[in-house]
């Protein structure tokens, strides 16, 4: 910040702090703001956003493995919340994700977590709905491979995304 003057470029708002404490969340342009009194305590991308996982092994139900990676599209809808409720949206979506998916494969079997992903889907889409609204993000899709682990040696071209 250089005399007072913020430039917010075009999908993306800068939340601003007075003193230490919230006061406004600026859109796209130039902004005049008190110098030495206010300050950018965050440039959120307001774009949607794309975070990947490769397969990770899971541990089912009935104590076999699976590989499940996934990929999720979000972006912020509220700069403020986004800011203050969570301190990385990525990781914490990463984690939000990983963590359902370990919860629910661990309640199916393996034969059913590959041939059926919709309800690994439809329970994980639910979770992350629910969680990530209340930080201001909103989930656009969400996209599952799930797939047995390859036997040693044998490499697996098989990908399915659901």
């Amino acid at each position: 910040m250089s005399l007072g003057l913020v430039v917010v470029p075009e999908g993306r708002a800068a939340v601003i702090e007075r003193l230490g404490k919230f006061r406004v969340v600026l859109g796209p342009g130039r902004h005049f703001v008190a110098p030495f009194a206010d300050a950018v305590r965050a440039r959120v991308d307001l774009g949607d956003q794309i975070l990947s996982a490769p397969p990770r092994a899971v541990e089912t139900g009935d104590g076999r493995e699976v590989l499940i990676g996934f990929e999720v599209v979000f972006a912020v809808t509220d700069p403020r919340l986004a800011t203050y409720e969570i301190s990385n949206p990525a990781i914490a979506i990463d984690q939000l994700t990983t963590t359902a998916l370990r919860q629910e494969a661990s309640l199916t079997t393996a034969e059913r977590a590959v041939i059926a992903p919709g309800d690994l889907h439809r329970t994980v889409w639910t979770v992350l709905h629910d969680t990530t609204g209340r930080w201001g993000i909103v989930t656009r899709e969400l996209k599952l491979e799930v797939r047995p682990p390859a036997a040693p040696g044998t490499p697996s071209t098989a990908q399915e995304w659901y």
